[in-house]
């Protein structure tokens, strides 16, 4: 038998539950880190934009007064109530205009101030000269660009006479400041941060939880596991006493299947389904009369028909169970016969279930190699020759090609036993293939 190691329902719940916790919370962390990442972005460009309108409307406000209080003209009234807004230093911490224009509704140029010294201004000219002069409808204008892979503002704004008439518009650039951005990505860092602990701490919070739930889960499907696996070991007892036979058919031939399934790399769901159908292949004879079932001698035609009906009475019993319906495939397969002349549908080559082939093969070895109130158990040797003769015919060539490989090992290991290290071999095996979390589906 394979050396895989069991993993134990309650390790596996376990080890499953804290993976998918690590995992949602680094799902849920990114999230929320995104979300706060966005959402800090946007409250921190608003804030410029804030600020940046403040001071726009501080330099409009004051061009106004200029023009009231000494009656210049515009362009003259425009320069210095920007040299007075330009040259209070609290206006210059979060960052400079490094583009100033001034110009009429109709588009024409009243003053137009850039910085040459800023290292970006090839960038902000270029975003200017390929922008048409906006001229906005609801009064004002305000977005944020990025020039040069860094973010500036871009602001329009109306200059107001007395009357609330528009005189002229102003159009700035302003760029935020390296300590302005360092400190947007600061808190940017120091968001995303919290949100991943936040959530971090939450699942470290609810994981004992969650893992207490988990632990009367585990038992209580252990619980029901171990009940459905008894059920399944008392129906084929009966079956075996009513067969006038032991149950030691049923161990021998469901861990021939197992090692066979096994060499041919089939998944353990499908070696599950093979060992329900292994104990309960034959566990429609419940249905077959004792004269019938018990005969010592030949049965005749219409006997052997009678005799057939026990795959559809198995079929009967165990399709109202969906802890037992998968077993189905080895059930009401494994009489049909590679070259389609079996029972009880005829079907032929791969057709036939893959369990039923697999079954089929060590069905008929377990029963040539055992002993029988009719007959004498047949040598190895013997026995080999008639799976080798029934290749193509009774069974799929590939499976028998397989089962040979194994089969003398296997033939040492368990042929003719009848003792207490068979059922414990065989109990091993089903602890193997049913303690994994997918017995938590049924």
């Amino acid at each position: 038998m394979g050396t895989t190691r069991a993993l134990s329902l309650q390790t596996f719940v376990y080890r499953t539950l804290t993976i998918r916790l690590v995992l949602m919370a680094i799902v849920i962390g990114l999230l929320v880190a995104g979300i706060a990442y966005v959402v800090v972005r946007h409250n921190l460009r608003t804030l410029v934009v804030e600020e940046t309108r403040t001071e726009i409307e501080l330099l409009v406000v004051r061009t106004a007064g200029v023009i009231r209080e000494s009656e210049k003209d515009k362009r003259l009234a425009f320069r210095q109530a920007l040299d007075e807004r330009t040259s209070v230093p609290l206006a210059r911490k979060s960052g400079s205009y490094v583009y100033v224009r001034f110009y009429t509704p109709d588009n024409q140029d009243i003053e137009e101030l850039r910085d040459f010294r800023y290292d970006l201004i090839e960038a902000v000219m270029r975003f200017v000269s390929s922008t048409p002069r906006p001229v906005p409808e609801t009064g004002e204008l305000t977005e944020i660009v990025m020039l040069g892979k860094k973010m500036h503002v871009h602001v329009v704004m109306p200059l107001l006479d007395q009357f609330q008439h528009k005189i002229a518009y102003t159009q700035v650039i302003f760029a935020p400041s390296d300590a302005a951005r360092i400190g947007i990505r600061n808190k940017l860092r120091r968001s995303v941060l919290l949100a991943v602990v936040i959530v971090l701490a939450t699942s470290g919070l609810l994981y004992p939880v969650i893992l207490h739930l988990a632990s009367k889960l585990t038992f209580f499907s252990r619980n029901l596991l171990d009940a459905n696996l008894e059920t399944l070991s008392l129906l084929a007892s009966a079956i075996a006493k009513r067969d006038s036979d032991t149950d030691v058919h049923n161990f021998r031939v469901t861990l021939y299947a197992v090692c066979l399934a096994e060499s041919l790399h089939l998944a353990n769901d499908e070696i599950q389904s093979l060992i329900k159908g292994a104990f309960l292949h034959d566990v429609g004879k419940i249905g077959i009369r004792d004269s019938i079932l018990l005969k010592a001698a030949g049965l005749n035609e219409e006997e052997f028909a009678l005799m057939k009906d026990h795959v559809r009475h198995g079929m009967d019993i165990i399709k109202d169970s969906a802890w037992l319906s998968d077993g189905a495939l080895v059930v009401e397969g494994h009489h049909e016969k590679f070259d389609g002349s079996g029972y009880p549908r005829g079907l032929a080559g791969e057709d036939i279930p893959l369990l039923a082939r697999i079954f089929a093969v060590s069905d008929v070895f377990d029963a040539l190699t055992s002993k029988r109130p009719y007959k004498e158990p047949l040598s190895f040797e013997r026995a080999m020759a008639i799976l080798r003769q029934g290749r193509g015919g009774h069974f799929d060539p590939e499976i028998v090609d397989a089962f040979e490989i194994i089969a003398p090992e296997l033939y040492r290991s368990y042929a003719k036993r009848d003792d207490q290290g068979l059922r414990d071999e065989l109990k091993a095996v089903i602890a193997r293939y049913f303690s994994k979390g997918q017995i938590l589906l049924y």
